[in-house]
């Protein structure tokens, strides 16, 4: 007789609940986990890639008007929009407007101000963003479908987890107790090993990464449907006494930048701007936006571009529960809060390397229920069926 012991009805229900989530889906969740993976150090990539984004010298940052005069410089008759401020290891972008309509990425080292190299207004991070974020969808008001093709499957992933903890009993023991990964017994043993390990040790940042997805989903039902998260800004404009007098066909005079600079820095005490956005209009301020004082909330700034008032200030602690929760949940989800230095690179790589595990989890998982899941339903279903059948004597 064998008296090999049997998992309970329950226990391989569960696992077949687990394993059925569907192989479809999770090759679309692998996809969306491999790309994200890449989205979170895609300016690292680029450092690698391209000896035109990184900082060459070392010491004080330059002016942020030098920095404007050389990337204008090298597109005669371009204009600059915004001037960004990254790692301490990348160039500083300028972002031009061209004499034929069309934009362009400039890279300027932030200290020497010299220019880097000219590129696309759609740089290597910008397109691994959309790929992942919305699936390159439009933009068309709103947030696009594909926003919510990407943030719904967070509800999947979060299933996985849940299940994944009945399926795999007592598995805190894998982080310390009994870590077991068996090399000596096949490819389909190793595998499960590997699932197993990984899944337990990445247990946090699945988490992670699923309840701050299912966030971002919340966060645009809530704006599609009532407007916004959080009340904004008030309308910041100049006042047309204060517009400079100038004659026909003149051009008006240049931004103050570094004083506006300096103006909003002042307001960002104990952070860092990070981005400053040029005005569109005359009757436009200087938008300025960077990390506050606090971790993972940031500060805004409206400035006047010629007189470097600040017009309206705003921390990230001002906001509403709504507003604090997108503030938050949007840097944890992709590791971008460490600040421009080592700390920031080491919590990068950090989400990357957790990333990678993810999306093996999500791999391996694939290729193990390829293996074992239409067995173990038929061997069920079969099961289920004698169980059903009469008895003869």
């Amino acid at each position: 007789m064998d008296k090999t012991p049997r998992k309970s009805s329950g226990a391989r229900l569960w696992f077949l609940v687990h394993s059925w989530m569907g192989l479809p889906l999770w090759a679309y969740v692998f996809f969306l986990c491999f790309t994200g993976t890449l989205a979170s150090v895609s300016h690292e990539i680029m450092w690698l890639i391209d000896p035109e984004v990184r900082a060459g010298a070392s010491g004080d940052p330059a002016p942020a008007s030098a920095l404007i005069a050389a990337a204008e410089a090298a597109a005669p008759g371009s204009r600059a929009l915004s001037v960004g401020w990254g790692a301490d290891y990348m160039a500083a972008t300028v972002r031009l407007g061209l004499e034929n309509g069309l934009y362009a990425m400039a890279y300027v080292d932030p200290v020497s101000a010299t220019l880097r190299g000219i590129g696309s207004d759609n740089p290597l991070p910008v397109f691994l963003r959309a790929l992942h974020g919305w699936l390159l969808s439009p933009w068309t008001g709103g947030y696009p479908w594909g926003w919510y093709l990407v943030a719904v499957m967070a509800i999947p992933l979060l299933g996985s987890v849940v299940t994944g903890m009945v399926v795999y009993k007592r598995f805190w023991r894998a982080f310390f107790t009994r870590p077991k990964l068996r090399t000596g017994k096949g490819a389909r043993v190793l595998l499960g090993d590997l699932h197993r390990l990984g899944g337990a040790w990445s247990l946090w940042f699945v988490l992670l990464i699923g309840v701050t997805g299912l966030w971002f989903l919340v966060q645009a039902a809530i704006v599609d449907l009532r407007g916004a998260l959080d009340p904004g800004a008030p309308l910041v404009v100049i006042d047309r006494a204060d517009l400079p007098k100038r004659a026909p066909g003149e051009h008006p005079p240049p931004a103050e930048v570094d004083a506006a600079l300096a103006a909003a820095q002042a307001t960002h005490a104990g952070g860092r701007v990070t981005a400053l956005y040029f005005p569109g209009t005359a009757f436009d301020p200087i938008y300025a936006y960077g990390s506050g004082r606090v971790p993972l909330l940031s500060d805004v700034t409206y400035v006047h571009p010629r007189t470097a008032e600040v017009l309206y200030s705003k921390k990230g602690g001002d906001s509403g529960p709504l507003g604090l929760a997108s503030q938050i949940l949007r840097p944890l989800h992709v590791g971008d809060f460490g600040g421009p230095g080592a700390l920031g690179l080491a919590i990068k790589g950090v989400w990357f390397l957790f990333g990678l595990i993810l999306s093996m989890l999500i791999f391996s998982g694939m290729l193990i229920w390829s293996k074992r899941t239409v067995r173990a339903t038929l061997e069920m279903r079969q099961g289920a069926k004698l169980g059903e059948s009469p008895s003869h004597a």
